[in-house]
């Protein structure tokens, strides 16, 4: 099963055609860093409201759709 930040951030890639490879800049513009980047994208925690905000914003998607609390088979019991 997979998050809702993976889902948001598979429809933003196939929205532009091409996949999205973070790098230093993308990680400055959304104001999370890579170790916390990947613990959100695989449910490992639950994303901050200024995170969500700033997913969302990137994403152009709502703050709602990416706190559905949709977690993994191997987090969730």
């Amino acid at each position: 099963m997979q998050t809702s930040i993976k889902i948001a951030i598979d429809r933003y890639e196939n929205n532009i055609g091409c996949r999205i490879k973070p790098d230093r800049l993308f990680y400055n513009k959304i104001g999370i860093n890579q170790k916390r980047f990947g613990q959100l994208l695989r449910g490992e925690k639950e994303p901050l409201i200024s995170e969500a905000k700033s997913l969302a914003k990137f994403l152009g998607t709502s703050i709602d759709e990416l706190c559905n609390n949709i977690k993994p088979g191997h987090y969730s019991k």
